[in-house]
């Protein structure tokens, strides 16, 4: 029985049409004969209360040129972005699943019944053509290269995919990102976190109730534990990105991609002491840039929303106003302006860049330094903290750029305290939901001031009377909440303060 650890990255291809074009890249040159090509048809099992999907192991036969070949692949643990997995292949006769193997092997304990859960069944296939080569990399590395073209087939629904796997064979993981980065720049690719099998059991409307755990120490090396912090915020900021590529009109798919790069940016200005600062400083540039760009289109849709509302909370038919029409309008406007630039993986090469120098490069290390994660966390969130305190006196609440400066600060240190929540007390979860409360306040507080400004520009734009009226319907409906809101910020503020005295003690 063949066993390794499978390392992988998957790039989806935007334009299919256009794939053969991998073949031509000079990047590729060295290996341009040694492509091999291969018909590859996989059938994956399970039992009839789905013990495989549930326990985190993947059981499949398949057929490579008419050689079958028996897997079990079992979920380990992620690090640095990537899933790595126990492989086990054992080549069989006939193409039919032999859990005999299984028995008789060390991976019996993965199997809970040995009688009646033992009755394998169907859930899906996949049939594609397979181009791969081994291919040196800068002499550091060998990995594999693998072009798939072909479909998920699941009873009588199917989905076709068009993709390239870079597989670690040997040599250092972070290969893989500065390869995948360069074929990025020749070919329009999107980063594809999800493996053939979870796209087919969603194909097949299976939900596995297993899920990969992460066990976070608190007593890691400070850089460490950073590292590993952003590197998951990166695998959410891509999933994220993929949703919005395939949903554009979903309003939250946005909303929780800009969240993700919040997260990101708010965890490198926390880890600044750990980090080089031109590269902290090009990095927090990058995402920013995206965020600005992504700002007009957010402000629509959250106007959109609130606009809804209004018009549920007064009870008001929510068709056919021209308030409504006119923001729709807008947002379709803005929205084929921007989508292109996530639809054709203008970020694929960012995404992978900040990927591979998480790994390589963006911490200052100091062997002489044995700083623990939980300490640094601790001292870094007192010194936020003390700085919140600090802002929050000097704050006007009536000065709107005053309150936007405090929303900020109480957003930063809110994401810092959930993202570190694992080395801190219980009670922590207290002050975090005082944030979110501070928080949602402030963010409401923003947006009256974001929509008065969007609304004047609407109304100087149109010469519709009915969309002056609802203007004006929206926007004294919003200053009268704020007046009672404002109240309530204060108070929450001074709760804070008693929570903040006491985390710092």
């Amino acid at each position: 029985m063949n066993t390794n650890i499978e390392i992988e990255l998957k790039l989806r291809c935007i334009h299919p049409e256009k794939i053969s074009d991998i073949y031509e890249i000079p990047l590729l040159s060295s290996i341009k004969d040694a492509w091999q090509k291969k018909k590859v048809h996989s059938i994956y099992y399970d039992t009839a209360d789905n013990v495989f999907l549930n326990s985190g192991i993947i059981f499949r036969t398949r057929s490579e040129d008419n050689n079958w070949i028996q897997t079990l692949k079992i979920a380990g643990n992620s690090n640095g972005g990537f899933t790595r997995r126990r492989e086990y292949n054992v080549a069989i006769q006939d193409g039919k699943p032999d859990l005999s193997i299984l028995k008789d092997s060390n991976l019996k304990n993965f199997i809970k019944d040995t009688k009646s859960k033992y009755e394998l069944l169907p859930i899906f296939e996949t049939n594609f053509d397979r181009s791969v080569a081994l291919y040196n990399y800068e002499g550091r590395s060998v990995l594999e290269i693998s072009v798939d073209v072909g479909s998920i087939i699941a009873k009588d629904k199917s989905e076709n995919f068009c993709e390239v796997e870079i597989e670690l064979k040997e040599g250092n993981v972070s290969c893989i990102l500065k390869l995948a980065e360069e074929l990025a720049s020749f070919i329009n690719f999107l980063l594809e976190p999800k493996s053939k099998f979870y796209r087919g059991i969603l194909l097949a409307n299976l939900e596995p109730k297993f899920e990969i755990q992460r066990e976070k120490d608190p007593d890691i090396i400070a850089e460490e534990g950073l590292q590993n912090e952003l590197l998951e915020k990166l695998q959410e900021l891509i999933l994220y990105h993929n949703k919005f590529v395939e949903n554009p009109e979903n309003f939250d798919n946005l909303h929780d991609f800009r969240v993700a790069i919040r997260k990101i940016r708010t965890l490198l200005k926390f880890g600044k002491p750990l980090i080089e600062d031109e590269n902290l400083n090009y990095w927090l540039e990058k995402f920013d840039n995206i965020t600005e760009m992504t700002n007009s289109l957010r402000e629509t849709d959250v106007l959109i929303e609130e606009y809804r509302s209004f018009l549920s909370v007064t009870k008001q038919d929510k068709l056919n106003h021209p308030l409504t029409n006119k923001l729709l309008e807008e947002r379709q406007n803005k929205l084929n302006q921007i989508y292109p630039l996530f639809s054709e993986g203008k970020f694929t090469s960012l995404f992978l860049g900040f990927w591979y120098w998480l790994l390589e490069g963006a911490f200052l290390v100091d062997d002489s330094v044995n700083l623990k994660l939980k300490k640094f966390v601790k001292e870094r969130l007192n010194d936020w903290i003390r700085r919140a305190l600090k802002r929050l006196k000097k704050t006007d609440f009536n000065n709107e750029e005053d309150l936007h400066k405090l929303r900020i600060t109480a957003k930063n240190l809110r994401y810092s305290l959930e993202t570190f929540s694992f080395v801190l007390k219980p009670s922590t979860k207290e002050m975090i939901s005082r944030l979110k409360k501070i928080q949602d306040i402030l963010g409401y507080i923003h947006d009256t001031q974001t929509f008065s400004a969007y609304l004047d520009n609407l109304i100087l734009s149109s010469s519709d009377p009915e969309i002056h009226k609802e203007s004006g319907w929206l926007l004294g409906y919003r200053l009268h909440s704020d007046q009672g809101l404002k109240s309530d910020l204060e108070k929450q503020w001074k709760k804070f303060k008693d929570q903040a005295k006491s985390f710092m003690e």
